[in-house]
């Protein structure tokens, strides 16, 4: 296993805030499209949901599945 020195160290960290910080202040900022996108699907109300309720049923002859989950 290799020892880094400290300066090293310090080197790599200021190395990734650079190449992080700008993905973070890029990200605060939403485009129109995406805006008109999380309106389109209801994702702008997404913090309103109370539970997901998914059913599922499939017949057969002689065969009949169903389920469901919340």
């Amino acid at each position: 296993m290799t020892i880094l020195s400290r300066p090293c160290v310090f080197r790599l960290l200021a190395l990734g805030m650079l190449l992080i910080l700008p993905a973070i202040s890029g990200a605060q900022q939403r485009s129109p499209i995406l805006e008109k996108l999380t309106k389109t699907y209801g994702l702008d109300s997404f913090g309103q949901i109370e539970a997901i309720r998914y059913t599922f049923s499939a017949e057969a002859p002689g065969l009949n599945i169903s389920r469901s989950w919340t």
